[in-house]
């Protein structure tokens, strides 16, 4: 994943940042001056049904002393009072789907005050972009709630997430696309794909504007590439580790198999011829398990 998307310097003199970015992202989608996007953004994926959003604090309160701090990248208020968290990441992992979830209860129950009657409650959303590849269904929206499997009956619509896998999302013909569509290439696309949305409709033209605007702002443009370095850092972080792993995995798995040899009990000598293992390493094994060294075994 890299934050700048590289074009060609001879055409275009600046390269745009890339909305995939988190940091990126929060600072398009999280600046007041950009609500009107905001808007058609989240009415994209749900419907049209919003009339307002309002920006609010998107760091959920600790309940309990021992909780998470909890940070989403946007998170509004609608007009009806919904709440809704908007995320994107760039790398899943095995619990991403509790963590999404965590991430709902903790809205949800931001809700909660004392003396507050239950049937007050609104509705609470959650809204993720990946850039990988997290269900296994073909098509790139994705829509949950609380439902019983038998019948489809919905147990309460105060529930819902969205997973939206920008992978899975194929560029189509510009004029047949719907508004959704339109706003994920924009987020994925490059600079060229972008200025062609930008003539298709008054509001990617002034998304593409931003885009730009950001792309030329050395702070935004500093902090995007710190980004950048630190997941690439995480990423050789974690790589090293695996590669440790798979190495510790690989010596333990010869050592299981000279002691189980030498417990026939077989000779070092023939352990070695077997195997194509040093005799100093079989002896190394040996002597380093103290369960059968002193079993007296032929050597």
């Amino acid at each position: 994943m890299v934050s700048l998307l590289r074009e060609n310097n001879e055409v275009y003199e600046v390269d745009l940042l890339d909305l995939r970015n988190d940091v990126v992202f929060k600072t398009f989608f999280g600046d007041r001056r950009n609500n009107k996007l905001l808007l058609d953004f989240l009415n994209a994926i749900l419907g049209g049904t919003i009339l307002s959003v309002e920006l609010t604090d998107p760091n959920l309160e600790l309940t309990h002393a021992n909780d998470k701090l909890s940070v989403m990248d946007i998170r509004v208020v609608t007009d009806q009072g919904k709440q809704i968290n908007v995320e994107i990441q760039l790398r899943g992992h095995q619990a991403f789907p509790e963590r999404m979830l965590m991430y709902w209860a903790k809205m949800y129950a931001s809700q909660d005050e004392v003396g507050k009657d239950y049937i007050l409650l609104k509705k609470a959303i959650q809204i993720v972009i990946t850039n990988f590849k997290m269900l296994s269904k073909k098509h790139f929206h994705s829509m949950f709630q609380l439902i019983d499997p038998e019948d489809g009956t919905v147990f309460s619509d105060h529930l819902e997430i969205h997973v939206l896998e920008l992978p899975k999302f194929r560029k189509y013909q510009l004029h047949d696309m719907n508004a959704l569509e339109k706003w994920l290439l924009f987020l994925k696309s490059d600079k060229q794909t972008k200025e062609e949305l930008a003539m298709e409709s008054p509001i990617m033209k002034e998304a593409f504007e931003e885009i730009q605007r950001l792309s030329q702002d050395p702070k935004t443009r500093a902090l995007a590439i710190s980004r950048e370095i630190q997941l690439k850092d995480q990423m050789q972080r974690e790589y090293e580790a695996r590669m440790e792993g798979m190495a510790k995995g690989i010596e333990q798995g010869i050592a299981d198999i000279v002691i189980s040899i030498y417990r026939k009990p077989t000779p070092v000598p023939v352990i070695a011829e077997l195997t194509g293992i040093s005799p100093e390493k079989i002896m190394t094994i040996i002597e380093s398990n103290t369960n059968i060294a002193d079993e007296g075994h032929q050597l």
